[in-house]
C-alpha cells in the first residue's frame, strides 16, 4: 500500500464504480481526520477493461464506498462496514480494510514502508521514551518508559480510533502481587558498570533483592550484605528446583526481598510475538551453588483464557537463577560441584558491585545479555510480571537488569531465550 498523503484532494466519486473507475483510484487518497474516514490509495490495477461487468467489484453500493485491494482484486467497501473483521471500520480509523493487520491497533512495522497504524506517516512508531527518567524510578510507568514501552493507553476508550496498542496499567509490587516492595529495589539506571549498556533508548529497568543501583549511587548497598526486610509468599508454582545440580535441595518457599514491575498491555493487532532482553547477575555465586538458597528471575506472562507462565528459562527448563546454565560472566572455577568456564570473562562484573572483593576474591557471576521471545495474540490483553527474590534468607542479593521490549510480526511457536550474540 503507497503511503498515504498528508493534503491529497480527494476526486470526485461517481455513483456506481466499474474496474475501471477503480482503478483510477490508485493515484488518489483523501486525508484522515477526526470526521472523514481515509480513502486508501491503490497499487496499479493496470489496464482495465470498461466493457467488463465485474461482480465482486460492481457492488452497487451508493457513493460512499471506498476501494481496496484484497488478493490482488480491487474490493468495494462501505465505510461502516469492517471488510476485514480486524474491529475496525474505515468510517473508525481503518486505512486499508482489506487488510486484518493495518488498522489504528497495530505498530507501525520499522522499515516496512507502510503505515501499519493508519497514523497517516510511514515506520513512525514512537521511539526511545527513557532520555530524562529519574534514576529513583518512583514511578511504575518510568520502569515500564525504560524497557521501551513509551504509549500509554485508555483500555475502553469512547471513540475507536483511540483503542491502539499500549500499556494499561504499571504496578510496582511484591512477588506474591501485594503491595510493600522497598523503594530502592527498583531503577532506571542509563548503564552498569561501564561494559554494560542499554539494548534499547537511554536506560535500562533493575530489579534487585537488594539495592538496584550501581556503586556510588544513592541508597546503593553491597550486594553480599543488603537486607531489604521484606517477605511474601513465591508466586502460586514456585519455587522450582534445578535439575542442572547434582542434588538439588528444595529452594524456599518463601520470596524475601521481592521486586516486582506488573504490567498490562494491549497487544498490537499485528504482533505474533514479544521479546525482552535481561542480564540476571547474583551474589550467591560462587559460595551458594546448588544450596537452598536460590535468588531467582521469573517473567510470568498471562494471556487470554490461559494461566500466567514463566517464559524465561534455559534450555534445560530451568528457571533464571544461580544454577542455571546461563551463567557466563565469571572466573573460571568449580563452584557447588560444577565446573564454570566463564566464556564471556568477567568485564561485565566490573562497576557493578559484583566484582571481586575482599568479601569474594573470585568475584560474582553475570548471564550477560538474553533474549526471551513468547507468542502473543494480536490485540489481547496480556499480563507481564516481572520479578527478582531471594529464597531461604535476605542476604547475598541478586540483580536483574531488563530492557529492549519489542512487538514482532513474526509468530513464535513456544517461548525460549537465548544469548544475545552482539548485544549493544
Amino acid at each position: 500500500m503507497s503511503p498515504k498523503p498528508r493534503h491529497a484532494p480527494c476526486p470526485p466519486r461517481p455513483a456506481r464504480r466499474t474496474l475501471a473507475a477503480l482503478a483510477l483510484l490508485a493515484h488518489a487518497a483523501c486525508s484522515a481526520s477526526e470526521d472523514t474516514p481515509y480513502r486508501p490509495a491503490l497499487p496499479d490495477a493496470g489496464p482495465a477493461d470498461a466493457s467488463a461487468e465485474p461482480s465482486l467489484l460492481d457492488s452497487g453500493l451508493d457513493d460512499s464506498a471506498v476501494a481496496c485491494q484484497s488478493d490482488g482484486a480491487i474490493v468495494s467497501v462501505d465505510p461502516d462496514e469492517d471488510w476485514d473483521h480486524d474491529g475496525w471500520a474505515i468510517a473508525q480509523g481503518d486505512c486499508n480494510d482489506c487488510d486484518p493487520s493495518t488498522n489504528p491497533g497495530a505498530f507501525d512495522v520499522a522499515g516496512s514502508g507502510s503505515d501499519e497504524d493508519c497514523s497517516g506517516g510511514v515506520d513512525d512508531e514512537p521511539g526511545a521514551c527513557d532520555g530524562s527518567l529519574d534514576p529513583a524510578a518512583n514511578e511504575a510507568e518510568d520502569g515500564a518508559r525504560a524497557l521501551g514501552l513509551c504509549r500509554f493507553v485508555e483500555e475502553f476508550p469512547s471513540n475507536p480510533r483511540a483503542r491502539r496498542w499500549g500499556v494499561l496499567s504499571a504496578r510496582w509490587r511484591l512477588a506474591d502481587g501485594t503491595d510493600g516492595m522497598h523503594y530502592a529495589s527498583h531503577g532506571v539506571l542509563p548503564d552498569f558498570g561501564p561494559h554494560v549498556h542499554p539494548q534499547e533508548g537511554s536506560a535500562l529497568l533493575a530489579l534487585s533483592t537488594g539495592t538496584a543501583r550501581r556503586p556510588g549511587d544513592l541508597a546503593f548497598q553491597p550486594p553480599a550484605a543488603s537486607d531489604m526486610e521484606t517477605s511474601c509468599a513465591a508466586p502460586e508454582g514456585w519455587p522450582k528446583s534445578s535439575t542442572a545440580c547434582p542434588s538439588p535441595l528444595a529452594p524456599s518457599s518463601i520470596a524475601n526481598d521481592s521486586a516486582s514491575l506488573e504490567l498490562r498491555v494491549r497487544a498490537p493487532t499485528n504482533a505474533r510475538s514479544v521479546s525482552f532482553r535481561f542480564s540476571f547477575y547474583t551474589a550467591e555465586f560462587p559460595a551458594w551453588v546448588c544450596n537452598q538458597y536460590d535468588d531467582f528471575f521469573v517473567a510470568l506472562l498471562g494471556r487470554a483464557q490461559e494461566p500466567e507462565s514463566n517464559v524465561s528459562f534455559d534450555g534445560a527448563g530451568n528457571p533464571i537463577s544461580v544454577n542455571g546454565a546461563f551463567l557466563e560472566v565469571c572466573s573460571p572455577q568449580v563452584a557447588g560441584g560444577k565446573p564454570y568456564g566463564c566464556l564471556l570473562g568477567n568485564a561485565e562484573l566490573v562497576g557493578t558491585g559484583f566484582e571481586a572483593s575482599d568479601d569474594e576474591p573470585r568475584g560474582h557471576a553475570a548471564t550477560g545479555w538474553l533474549e526471551t521471545t513468547a507468542p502473543v495474540i494480536g490485540g489481547e490483553t496480556i499480563s507481564l510480571r516481572l520479578m527478582v527474590w531471594d529464597g531461604g534468607d535476605h542476604l547475598r542479593s541478586s540483580t536483574v537488569l531488563i530492557d529492549g521490549l519489542r512487538w514482532d510480526v513474526t509468530a513464535a511457536s513456544d517461548a525460549g531465550t537465548v544469548r544475545v550474540p552482539s548485544p549493544k
